[in-house]
């Protein structure tokens, strides 16, 4: 009975981890919250009081309370309210989430089902390269056809190359097969910021020095890795169009450009976000600027919304979640968030060394500090999913028995 339990358990944390990979915003939410019920459910109600040392659950509530003040004063619409509370959310029902999992699946078991989800999540982005490379025409087509930016895929890798360290139970074949199946998803992804995950998760661990031989393999076989693939994209059309889109990461987050030409907005339309919530902040009054607008509130960006999806003249929420947060919930909610980000990272890190698994929470803090600033972050519906549950899960299950548990 419990065998089949554990393995009922696995499959739905392999689901989660798939559609927050696979899926858009909204699907993966609405799966977060079945997923959230049936884990509530076999752990018999019960739900962990605290599940990571700095809470982000006030900056929810900040943001609802500062939301109906607003609404007071100002005409909203209660569907972008509604729209700013779930979004405000997300890291809550996740986080939640993986502390409910702490109660009812052990730790090596949880990895391994990480493993599983990102070796699944790794062929079907290959399935998608094969399927759509003969008719892509550029690197931008070409990842457009595949998925966006799969999380799993980094923490995948990272699981396999310190599975050892980590006690996983996975054997040697199981190992090899799913580290090249990830590998080659990884390289084909052309992803910038899974590159920069991935290289987040090296430096973390490599600050341990029990793995010292470990993380010397690891950076000789990354030099080795950077030096081929060099050779190998060199004068050839994707790896030119990838090297010039890495050139150019910091003038697209940049929001000194000349932005009285369309091409400029269109090329760079990160840094664009940000030039225009900075004007929309700074005619803002004093009690906006410390306060916020409200989650109900807009970033006008005029008419050049329509490029990004969005019908008027202006966007719920931009790829920089600080401008976000700076807008809709002021100079208190964006010094919160920093805190929740800041504290909880040099909490775990002053801890490492009694717990391994929050060298993963280190390097997953970290992780969301940068999604922050060019992903659109945590605080975007659906988004950062399988972070977040990861977090919940590693940041306390070190002290789940000692846990205070409360009865929902």
């Amino acid at each position: 009975m419990w065998e089949s339990k554990v393995s009922f358990i696995g499959i739905i944390i392999v689901v989660l981890f798939a559609v927050g990979s696979i899926a858009v915003g909204s699907t993966i939410y609405i799966t977060g919250i079945i997923t959230w019920i049936i884990f509530l459910t076999i752990s018999n109600g019960r739900l962990p009081i605290k599940n990571i040392y700095f809470p982000y659950f006030p900056l929810l509530l900040y943001g609802v309370i500062i939301s109906v003040i607003a609404a007071i004063f100002n005409n909203f619409d209660i569907r972008n309210l509604v729209a700013g509370i779930i979004n405000l959310s997300n890291p809550v029902l996740f986080l939640s989430i993986g502390a409910i999992l702490t109660l009812v699946c052990a730790k090596e078991h949880f990895l391994k089902y990480v493993i599983f989800a990102g070796t699944f999540v790794a062929v079907f982005q290959l399935y998608l390269l094969t399927h759509n490379i003969s008719s892509a025409d550029s690197i931008n087509s070409l990842r457009m056809s595949m998925l966006a930016t799969p999380d799993i895929i980094p923490i995948t890798l990272v699981l396999l190359i310190y599975r050892k360290t980590l006690n996983i139970d996975i054997n040697r074949f199981i190992t090899i097969v799913a580290f090249i199946v990830t590998l080659f998803s990884f390289v084909a992804s052309f992803s910038r910021t899974l590159i920069l995950e991935l290289v987040i998760y090296i430096l973390v661990f490599s600050i341990d020095r029990r793995f010292i031989k470990r993380n010397i393999t690891v950076y000789l076989t990354l030099i080795v890795g950077v030096i081929a693939a060099y050779f190998f994209f060199v004068n050839n059309t994707f790896g030119d169009a990838f090297i010039e889109k890495i050139i150019k990461s910091s003038t697209e987050v940049s929001s000194n450009n000349d932005w009285n030409q369309l091409s400029t907005i269109l090329n760079n339309w990160r840094g664009y976000e940000v030039y225009s919530a900075t004007n929309q902040f700074n005619i803002n009054g004093m009690f906006e600027k410390i306060f916020g607008e409200g989650l109900a509130s807009q970033i006008y960006v005029g008419p050049y919304a329509i490029y990004v999806g969005v019908n008027g003249m202006s966007i719920p929420y931009l790829h920089n979640s600080y401008y976000t947060i700076l807008i809709k919930l002021g100079y208190v909610g964006l010094v919160y968030y920093i805190l929740f980000l800041g504290i909880n990272f040099f909490f775990y890190l002053k801890r490492f060394h009694h717990n391994t698994g929050y060298l993963l929470v280190i390097a997953i803090i970290a992780i969301l500090a940068v999604n922050s600033k060019l992903m659109q972050g945590a605080v975007v519906m659906g988004h950062d999913a399988v972070l977040l549950v990861a977090l919940g899960y590693l940041s306390i299950y070190k002290n789940t028995q000692q846990e205070n548990i409360s009865r929902v």
